[in-house]
């Protein structure tokens, strides 16, 4: 049975990786490697920690793979709840009339619209155990924007089906999307100092984004667009104030250690559950304690 399991993950890892977006992003990741090789006059001289973490991106990534068919399991519920609604959805037509182009665009934006919101929501208290393993990383680098936990990909597509499904649209737009998406995924990754200029609030640069990393708190919570700027800029959570150099990371995350990683929203989920219990066990002793005390001073009052 588990030998079936492996190798039908092992056909579905053949098929991702030819599918156009992985081509398009190992292609990229490769140019940039070239880049920086370049720029450090072809000498090897990572740091052992830049080295360790992209080994352990490589295995979240791969176990996340081996796991996939859990998340799809959960993405059908979520669409078939969505479907019980039965939200009014624009027919794939309507947008037979306007040019490939312009709905690629739309379809970016409304992607990254539907982005900021469900990443604000994974910067909450609740939900931060799970994307904390993305800002495990000390030493972000392109190939950071393949660490994400598993369950990550289930928050994000269930925003997806509830935000975007009834736009309706046409399935050649979502994939140019989801290719120039995957590479400025990776983009914005990048361990350079790049500004956009004028361009600043409409396209997401790797200084906006490694300030999203810092581990300071006046950048906590803060530039949750991956290509817009734009709408943290409307919303409050826009912060640029110039060059980053602020260390990266979470506190009191592991870094590099694989298995606590993906351990990681369990064993804070307990750590939250028994926190909250503990304190619901002092209220109630001490609402206890405040009840029975005036009734023991009456008792007392009352005796001759």
């Amino acid at each position: 049975m588990f030998l079936d399991y492996f190798a039908k993950r092992g056909v579905a890892w053949t098929d991702m990786i030819v599918a156009p977006h992985m081509v398009a992003g190992i292609a990229f990741l490769c140019l940039l490697l070239v880049i920086d090789l370049a720029l450090r006059g072809w000498r090897l001289s990572w740091s052992r920690r830049a080295i360790n973490g992209a080994f352990a991106t490589l295995t979240i990534f791969h176990v996340n793979f081996l796991l996939a068919p859990v998340v799809w399991v959960m993405a059908e519920e979520v669409k078939a709840l969505y479907k019980l609604a039965n939200i009014p959805t624009i027919p794939t037509e309507f947008w037979g009339h306007t040019p490939t182009w312009l709905v690629c665009i739309f379809a970016i934006v409304a992607h990254d619209f539907a982005n900021y919101w469900n990443h604000r929501l994974m910067h909450l208290r609740l939900f931060w155990p799970v994307h904390a393993i993305h800002h495990s990383e000390s030493e972000v680098t392109g190939l950071t924007s393949y660490r994400v936990h598993l369950f990550e990909p289930v928050v994000m597509w269930s925003s997806y089906v509830l935000m975007l499904t009834w736009l309706g649209l046409p399935a050649d737009a979502i994939g140019i999307g989801a290719i120039v998406l995957a590479l400025h995924n990776i983009y914005v990754h990048v361990n350079v100092d790049w500004e956009h200029g004028p361009f600043r609030l409409l396209v997401a640069s790797p200084r906006f984004h490694r300030w999203h990393h810092a581990d300071v708190p006046e950048a906590y919570g803060k530039n949750l667009a991956n290509v817009c700027p734009l709408f943290d800029w409307m919303f409050g959570t826009y912060y640029n104030p110039g060059k980053c150099e602020e260390r990266l990371g979470a506190e009191g995350v592991p870094e590099n250690d694989v298995v606590k990683l993906l351990l990681w929203p369990f064993t804070e989920w307990t750590r939250m559950l028994v926190g909250a219990l503990s304190g619901l066990s002092r209220r109630i002793t001490a609402l206890t304690r405040d009840r029975i005390a005036p009734e023991r001073s009456l008792g007392h009052a009352e005796k001759p």
